[in-house]
């Protein structure tokens, strides 16, 4: 290559009107509801590459009735990933039962949070709210993007049916969205979050007490206990067993309901040779060929 080019675009619509257009080789995102085209109509200029990342639910633990963890893991068992991934994100994103997406290091992921509609039903009974019945309205903020809005909508859908459980989705730009988040002025939101190394720690991590990412507002002394042992673990099976305890915790408590995995679904022209897949999304342009 004698030189890249990149082009900063907004909107991933206005990418692949480009790719199409023949101004760029290769697109950094395709929207959802343009994968099943491609997939028909020309799949070779289709790729969906494994991304160490995982999308989640984001609960506010400080607002009840969120500080019930009761509340918090009937809303997660009562969520259909499998639907959300084919439905929203058209098949190109894993279901997410934990944190740590598949291939991260060797590590073997818990059970996790799997559907469970009569056992979300009977948390709610526990907590006080048969059938949803005394909960109010709780506010669900998303980004303003194409596909977050109608992953909302799609939980809330499913809330409302099995568990009586009314939400409000309320869309912001980027920054303010974040900033809820940050500062706790939310009740529920999606977050996600992308490896910085190919390890579980990267994203057990996010939920230790007063660390900078933990947008949640829970904390466990045994999640932090179990996270320093493993720090503290040359054996790599010991290690993960200790991890495998803490994501453990983490998934029963609920502060955060996952609900995809990670995957860069995007557009690569024919002539684009030695474009590798990468899961940390870091590519080396040195390797790169353009063979027309």
């Amino acid at each position: 290559l004698e030189r890249i080019v990149f082009y900063p675009t907004e909107k991933a619509e206005i990418e692949e009107l480009n790719f199409r257009a023949g101004q760029v080789h290769l697109t950094f995102d395709l929207p959802s509801t343009k994968i099943p085209v491609y997939r028909r109509q020309a799949p070779a200029q289709l790729r969906s590459d494994p991304l160490l990342r995982v999308e989640y639910i984001n609960f506010n633990t400080t607002k009840p009735p969120l500080d019930n963890p009761k509340v918090r893991r009937a809303l997660a068992l009562a969520i259909d990933r499998t639907a959300l991934s084919q439905r929203i994100y058209n098949g190109a994103n894993q279901p997410a039962h934990g944190v740590v997406p598949p291939d991260c290091g060797g590590y073997a992921q818990p059970p996790g949070q799997r559907m469970d509609l009569a056992g979300a039903r009977a948390l709610l009974v526990e907590a006080g709210f048969p059938n949803g019945e005394g909960l109010p309205v709780l506010p669900f903020q998303v980004r303003n993007d194409a596909t977050m809005p109608k992953a909302a909508e799609a939980i809330q859908a499913m809330w409302q049916r099995e568990l009586g459980v009314r939400i409000s989705i309320e869309s912001y730009e980027q920054k303010t969205w974040l900033q809820n988040q940050q500062t706790l002025a939310h009740t529920i939101a999606i977050l996600g979050w992308t490896a910085d190394f190919p390890d579980p720690y990267t994203f057990l991590d996010l939920f230790r007490k007063g660390g900078g990412n933990n947008w949640t507002g829970w904390s466990s002394e045994e999640f932090d206990r179990l996270l320093e042992q493993a720090a503290l673990t040359a054996d790599p099976a010991a290690r993960f067993a200790q991890l495998q305890k803490a994501e453990t915790l983490l998934l029963g408590e609920a502060p955060v309901a996952p609900l995809i995995f990670g995957a860069r679904t995007y557009l690569i022209h024919p002539a684009v040779k030695n474009w590798e897949p990468s899961p940390l999304g870091i590519h080396r342009y040195q390797f790169i060929r353009l063979i027309n």
